[in-house]
């Protein structure tokens, strides 16, 4: 992973949930910060996953879920914190899904993203990813998504 000041990448363990302030800061989903808590440990055991540490506190979550033999959906889970290092954010996810490409043979890594958040997507595209089209009423809301894939 980049050597960035201050922030180091760790094999993701659940501990690192019990300091992660990611799960309460978005409320665009109804969920209880326990499901929450345990879709993440659920995704973290289907393929890799990363916590970002800025000074020893997790910051930022990164995973692969393996869905079949060269296919991956990626996911991501940011602090606020996490928000002002957009520069080592970027070189540590862009690192993880090379890493992940390689190691899983990878073809093809997916990820969806919520059609309205511009800040999201943006940062997608940034990591590679293009949008392949938009998953209408997608999410338990009935909220658009845009299904990007990583070239």
């Amino acid at each position: 992973m980049p050597k960035v000041k201050g922030v180091t990448y760790h094999p993701f363990a659940y501990e690192h949930l019990n300091n992660f302030k990611g799960l309460s800061d978005d409320t665009a989903f109804q969920v209880p910060q326990s499901d929450r808590k345990r879709r993440v440990v659920y995704q973290s055991q289907c393929g890799p996953c990363v916590t970002a540490m800025l000074h020893r506190i997790p910051v930022a979550i990164f995973g692969t879920v393996v869905i079949w033999e060269g296919l991956g959906e990626a996911w991501s889970l940011f602090s606020d914190e996490a928000r002002r290092y957009p520069i080592a954010m970027t070189k540590g996810a862009n690192t993880f899904f090379d890493i992940c490409e390689i190691l899983f043979s990878l073809h093809r890594i997916q990820i969806t993203v919520r059609s309205t958040d511009k800040r999201a997507v943006s940062w997608a595209r940034c990591l590679g990813f293009q949008s392949e089209g938009l998953l209408k009423e997608y999410s338990t809301d009935k909220t658009d998504y845009y299904i990007m894939r990583r070239t």
